[in-house]
């Protein structure tokens, strides 16, 4: 849907274009032909000019950033895995003992696996969208948190933080492509563990209704203004003091996160009473496919 209006609006601009051409190549003759003032089929035509000046720099503009934003997002996010790969194998190079060499193997291969994990990010921008990926399967929704949980188990205790997770009673199962949806509420679980300060506790509620359900995680993190809850979901996105926070970030797990409740035919969105009030996220997914 969203390539077919990018097509008629490319069209339309197109049209615009043309017809403005052709009036400024034979203003003289229109003027006269529809006894329109000359003045003012000039000054409609330098507004259109510059209309279509304004659209080009505009479009440029927001070309322009995105590929500084890409750019310097992929230069971070790999150098920083690749420089530490390096700096392994020539310490691997030296003599030292058993243990310590399996602890760098240990931590090449970390290193390794997180360059794997921005590649299939980067990838799954291509795949998210294409139906053809998706395999759907009756799956219970509290597995894939509770899997989610435990994913970041060594996370969770660094920062000593508690978990409440409702029951879950009267949940049906829904039919959903569980890797793509763990990978969804994975990056919500995430995004609240990182922005949560240290000995604080994160909600996870479910509530059924006669369509779908509701999954609300909550926390009491760094919250947000209400012009990061607009542009949260954007792609390459990340709020100034998300990036003090967490360098390492790519801007892409919630809008990849996005892209999959979409395609579940389901919504997800945030909100937060203000900065450093907390976040509450809520994903709405249906009963069926």
């Amino acid at each position: 849907m969203s390539k077919l209006l990018q097509f008629l609006e490319g069209v339309a601009f197109f049209v615009f274009l043309s017809g403005t051409l052709y009036v400024a190549y034979n203003a003289e003759s229109i003027a006269i032909q529809y006894e329109i003032p000359l003045i003012m089929l000039l000054f409609l035509l330098i507004s259109s000019f510059l209309y279509i000046a304004y659209s080009y720099l505009n479009l440029y503009s927001k070309v322009s950033k995105l590929e500084y934003e890409f750019t310097s997002i992929v230069n971070h996010t790999f150098r920083t895995p690749l420089t530490r790969i390096m700096w392994l194998t020539k310490e691997l190079e030296k003599d030292m003992s058993q243990k310590d060499r399996l602890l760098y193997l240990q931590n090449t291969s970390n290193a390794t696996t997180k360059l794997l994990e921005i590649v299939d990010l980067f990838v799954g921008i291509k795949n998210i969208k294409n139906t053809s990926s998706y395999f759907f399967e009756a799956i219970s929704i509290r597995d894939i948190v509770e899997k989610s949980i435990l994913k970041y188990r060594e996370d969770i205790n660094k920062k000593n933080l508690t978990f409440q997770v409702s029951t879950f009673k009267n949940i049906p199962l829904l039919t959903l492509d569980i890797k793509k949806i763990s990978f969804a509420i994975d990056s919500v679980i995430e995004n609240s563990i990182l922005y949560s300060p240290k000995d604080s506790k994160i909600w996870i509620e479910c509530t059924p209704n006669k369509k779908g359900l509701t999954l609300v995680i909550s926390d009491n993190g760094m919250g947000m203004t209400f012009m990061e809850q607009l542009s949260m979901f954007k792609r390459f996105y990340r709020s100034k003091r998300a990036v003090l926070m967490n360098p390492d970030g790519m801007g892409l797990k919630l809008y990849l996160s996005k892209q999959i409740i979409k395609r579940h035919r389901g919504t997800i969105y945030a909100t937060s009473p203000g900065v450093d009030k907390g976040t509450k996220f809520s994903i709405e997914l249906p009963f069926s496919k």
